[in-house]
């Protein structure tokens, strides 16, 4: 049984990437697209490409992680020096200025590199710091609640994030009235985040680094031929694969929605910031409730069935408020009221996609012991680079496929119109509908029950 102190001084680390995903998620297109005016194509092939050399970097990170031997142990040598590029990189992403006159060559390759910077520097703590909690209990139900820890500290993290930003930089004013459009507001934003990142990075850091001394340490060969075989073994797994292609198609279908949310809500719905505020209770409710519910329901049923459950939830609640506005049963756009509308939706689809994310986070480490069945090896940092991975593509495939679909509709952030900014709400909901259903199928196929892993379990004599 983990300690409460151990979950929240692991748990603490997760702010981190709860502030750099809710801001890649919802804030850089429209930083770069609307007030730096980047083609908001190019904005989103930036991220491709950083999403492109995360590809590369999150699995060599965990293979590295994974073989590392030092008196800091396998996983914290890297957790310590990773908030120096995390934090640089995310403050001069947000430093252009529109009088510094950059062409649009400049800016896309000022996006590019910084971004890159940010996630690489996300890399060296996140794979690391996700594989400890995999390993640091083989407990089926343990596992799910040590996540569901995490995963609500990350959430609130991000939610802070949103708060600080929609509640204190983007306040209106009266030459900005959607505050969100402020050019001045966003670099005290970014430098805010940078330093809390940094701090919570060398907190968990430092307050987990005793615990490594009840973790395995790697005894197998290090050369290139030995890796590929072995990651062949890990990558390999079925029950992996099922993992990795359900949560691909995930991540392109909610990270579309999550990435066009900032653009529906102020050109769609038409909310000023001081009206977006009022989402972040909501979304913090909704997390303490899915931190209560995940670890129960995975008592009940087995986690593929809570994931199931959870996708389909989440795809039939997405279109909701997009359905009434057309039946003619929404307030009037820009109103109070219909700002408690569609939080009611709200609530019920981010408690489920959360839980979700819960449960599938858990999941990894009984794929670890899975794997080291047949491998005799522990490989929780390249299996916990896919979730690593997955969380950047939720923000990245969203963030390249909206920056396109704002480029095929010709969408301008000065004189867009009303056929525009209705094409983005239909992405935004039935399309993240009918995108859902390919990850429903796809994790019907994941066959790694409690049951089962209790054999594994007995077979490694844990």
């Amino acid at each position: 049984m983990l300690k409460t102190k151990f979950k929240i001084n692991y748990s603490i680390g997760a702010i981190p990437n709860g502030i750099k995903t809710d801001t890649f998620t919802f804030f850089l297109l429209f930083f770069y697209s609307n007030i730096i005016g980047l083609n908001p194509g190019l904005a989103g092939l930036a991220i491709f490409i950083a999403l492109c050399v995360d590809a590369v970097t999150d699995p060599l990170m965990g293979t590295i992680s994974d073989r590392t031997q030092s008196f800091l142990g396998r996983r914290h040598p890297y957790m310590f020096i990773s908030f120096i590029p995390m934090s640089i990189g995310y403050i001069f992403l947000f430093a252009p200025r529109q009088e510094w006159d950059m062409s649009q060559n400049d800016l896309f390759i000022w996006m590019t590199l910084f971004t890159i910077m940010t996630r690489i520097g996300m890399t060296l703590f996140d794979i690391p710091h996700r594989a400890l909690g995999g390993e640091i209990t083989k407990n089926y139900e343990d596992r799910t609640l040590l996540m569901s820890w995490r995963e609500m500290i990350s959430w609130v993290a991000g939610l802070s994030n949103a708060f600080l930003a929609y509640g204190l930089f983007f306040a209106s004013t009266p030459e900005y009235p959607q505050g969100q459009l402020n050019p001045d507001a966003w670099l005290p934003f970014a430098l805010t985040g940078a330093f809390v990142m940094a701090i919570t990075v060398l907190y968990s850091a430092f307050n987990t680094k005793n615990d490594i001394i009840s973790l395995s340490k790697w005894s197998g060969s290090v050369s290139i031929k030995d890796i590929f075989s072995e990651l062949k073994i890990a990558v390999g797994n079925s029950s992996f694969l099922v993992f990795f292609f359900g949560n691909l198609f995930l991540s392109l279908s909610w990270g579309l929605a999550n990435t066009l949310t900032l653009f529906v809500n102020t050109y769609f719905w038409e909310f000023e910031a001081s009206q977006i505020k009022y989402f972040i209770p909501i979304y913090l409710v909704s997390t303490l409730f899915a931190f209560y519910l995940a670890p129960r329901m995975v008592k009940i049923f087995d986690k593929r069935n809570v994931v199931l459950l959870s996708i389909g939830l989440v795809g039939l609640l997405s279109p909701m408020a997009f359905i009434f506005f057309n039946l003619g049963l929404t307030p009037e756009k820009g109103s109070m009221q219909l700002v408690f509308f569609i939080g009611f939706f709200l609530f019920f689809l981010i408690t489920f996609n959360i839980v979700g994310i819960m449960v599938r986070d858990s999941m990894v480490g009984d794929i670890a012991d899975e794997v080291e069945l047949y491998s005799g090896k522990r490989q929780e940092g390249i299996l916990f680079a896919t979730v690593g991975f997955m969380q950047k593509l939720n923000a990245g495939l969203g963030s390249f496929f909206a920056g396109q679909v704002l480029n095929v509709i010709d969408f301008d952030r000065l004189n867009h119109t009303a056929e525009q900014a209705y094409t983005l709400a239909f992405i935004q909901g039935p399309i993240t509908t009918v995108l859902m259903i390919i990850p429903l199928v796809i994790f019907y196929r994941y066959r790694l029950s409690e049951r089962k892993h209790k054999e594994i379990l007995t077979k490694l004599n844990l």
